[in-house]
């Protein structure tokens, strides 16, 4: 009973003991109401996503503004560089699907320490992704195929991503470019693990038109300029919606998952706001927003349906990669595809 008593007494002394301690909501509100309105960079989703998460976020908390600047995954890394190299403070928080890029900016000692309260509840699935202190994941899209339901047929629409190499969809593909777009990025370097380089020597084949990112491609299919594409399945959902001809498929050889990470800047302009509105980020209301909008939230008490009513449970996922894999495969995967698509 003793030895008991003391493990408890034990345990309770090392949680007291930790550097970050659990977030006062009340306290940090009252201090972020003192601050200016915060920036936020942001290139995990569209526009769409980032204007409702700020009008959710002020209506929990009024009189707090936050601005959020939306920009593809390359474009705002290196708004961020720009920032950090004038040594001029813009963004107090960084959202990205880019996890080698947190992996530089750890490295380089420009984010803040903090724990989030709410990040308890992500779910253990993807916890691997939490830098402790520093990087938090909060929501997962998921990279699929598309096609435009006016040109093909649900039966002849791609099934795998192995299918994209026939000869068939030659003039008819839209990809992006992983030097500016993050979820491009992630498929790009999963596709060359999980098939090799040659996949990409025989899908340039088939003459794909190359975007600058996911959200280029999804115009060019909409438009019947592509019959498919590679997409984000919220984008297709949304897309289909709005009146388009679109229709998502979970290839049988894997959905790629791309996590977006969050994490606050050392420098924060507005360090009360940052941490108030990561917890936010991480929160209940914010997973909603997600879910409402085709993601998936990495909390571990939201559940999302996917289009066709499936579940993440019930769809093949292509493995998850490491940080550490994707920045060490990225670099030399951007070279090698500049080379060949634009021959």
């Amino acid at each position: 009973m003793r030895s008991r008593l003391m493990l408890v007494i034990w345990a309770f002394a090392w949680i007291a003991l930790q550097p970050t301690a659990r977030a006062d909501t009340q306290a940090l509100y009252e201090a972020a109401k003192k601050e200016a309105p915060m920036i936020w960079y942001i290139s995990f989703y569209g526009a769409d996503i980032p204007a409702k998460t700020v009008a959710a976020f002020a209506a929990k908390f009024p009189g707090i503004t936050v601005n959020p600047v939306r920009m593809t995954s390359g474009a705002i890394f290196q708004r961020l560089n720009q920032d950090l190299r004038s040594k001029v403070a813009v963004a107090s928080v960084y959202t990205s699907s880019i996890g080698g890029q947190y992996d530089i900016l750890v490295k380089d000692g420009v984010l803040a320490e903090y724990t989030p309260e709410a990040a308890a509840a992500i779910n253990p699935n993807v916890r691997s992704a939490i830098v402790p202190g520093y990087v938090y994941p909060l929501g997962t899209g998921l990279m699929t195929l598309a096609y435009n339901t006016a040109k093909v047929k649900p039966a002849d629409a791609p099934k795998a991503w192995k299918e994209l190499l026939d000869p068939r969809w030659k003039g008819q593909i839209a990809i992006g470019d992983p030097s500016f777009s993050g979820f491009d990025a992630v498929w790009d370097v999963v596709m060359t693990k999980v098939y090799g380089w040659e996949y990409y020597e025989t899908l340039a084949k088939n003459n794909p038109l190359v975007q600058r990112s996911t959200f280029d491609s999804l115009t060019a299919l909409n438009s019947g300029e592509r019959s498919v594409a590679v997409l984000s399945d919220s984008q297709a959902v949304d897309s289909a919606k709005k009146g388009n001809p679109i229709a998502p498929v979970y290839p049988s050889d894997g959905t790629v998952m791309i996590l977006g990470m969050t994490a606050i800047l050392k420098d924060a302009p507005q360090p009360n706001t940052a941490r108030l509105f990561t917890e936010f980020l991480l929160g209940p209301e914010h997973g909603k927003v997600l879910i409402d909008n085709g993601y998936q939230s990495t909390r571990a008490d939201a559940v999302n349906t996917l289009a066709g009513g499936k579940l993440l449970s019930e769809i093949s996922v292509a493995p998850v990669l490491s940080s550490k894999d994707f920045v060490q495969a990225l670099p030399d995967l951007i070279e090698r595809w500049r080379d060949l698509f634009s021959k």
